[in-house]
């Protein structure tokens, strides 16, 4: 089964979503009850935009995991996938909790991020300013201003690029929402030398905190703006670009 895991992570970061899909559903074939792959199938569910069925991995992967030591999925720093060493509990709560976000559920999203923010592992910036964008962000679209605020009480002040694997587009967000960085500051991303995502992913990333602060303070035409430059990337797989997709349509219906 490890092999499995780890081929259908490969495709999925080669942007093979449908047959890391594929791989993954034939591997919980014979392991139906394999938190690992539920985690995983669940994750790129939610990159094929298939909302529910993401959801229903990840929840069922969450019961699986209830109690289990901390087990960390084997890539991280140094290894050969980019991104920061966290753990499945993390992952599968970060990813049900974003599925809880497109779905629009936002007491199960806020719920879910911070069980989330439970299993950030100690300077882990990158899991720990994630994680509290998304929770941030349910919050705003809650209504919960001042639940809102407290999160970004709880945000590093002075933190370097080197601190973060991926890059500091999450902390960068969390500045502007503290008003430390203006939203063009977002809109006009500098490539760091600890940035591993291409411009247009970096784009996509920071500007849907952008679109989003542009909602929350009833600049619709602005939200929609960035939210359309977003989407005349490529980066279709990043969650910005789902999620603004997202927003567009309830924009487009309103």
């Amino acid at each position: 089964m490890p092999n499995t895991v780890w081929y259908g992570r490969v495709l999925a970061f080669r942007y093979g979503i449908d047959d890391a899909i594929a791989v993954f559903s034939e591997g919980l074939q014979r392991y139906p009850d394999s938190f690992e792959l539920l985690r995983q199938r669940g994750h790129r569910f939610l990159s094929a935009r298939r909302f529910v069925e993401g959801r229903a991995d990840l929840a069922r992967a969450a019961e699986l995991i209830e109690g289990l030591p901390e087990w960390i999925e084997p890539d991280g720093e140094g290894n050969e996938l980019p991104v920061p060493a966290t753990s499945i509990q993390f992952n599968t709560f970060y990813h049900l909790a974003l599925a809880h976000y497109l779905l629009r559920e936002w007491d199960a999203a806020e719920a879910t991020y911070r069980r989330c923010l439970g299993w950030v592992r100690p300077q882990d910036y990158d899991g720990l300013t994630a994680c509290n964008d998304w929770l941030y962000m349910t919050l705003r679209r809650k209504g919960d201003v001042a639940a809102a605020a407290d999160v970004l009480t709880g945000i590093p002040e002075n933190l370097p690029d080197e601190a973060f694997v991926e890059g500091p587009s999450y902390y960068r967000r969390l500045r502007m929402y503290r008003g430390e960085l203006q939203p063009e500051d977002l809109l006009n991303p500098e490539k760091g030398s600890q940035e591993i995502h291409d411009r247009e992913t970096l784009y996509a990333t920071q500007g849907y905190g952008v679109g989003n602060w542009y909602l929350y303070n009833h600049e619709t035409g602005a939200a929609q703006a960035v939210f359309e430059q977003i989407l005349h990337g490529r980066s279709r797989f990043a969650f910005g670009y789902i999620a603004a997709e997202r927003d567009l349509r309830e924009i487009a219906g309103a």
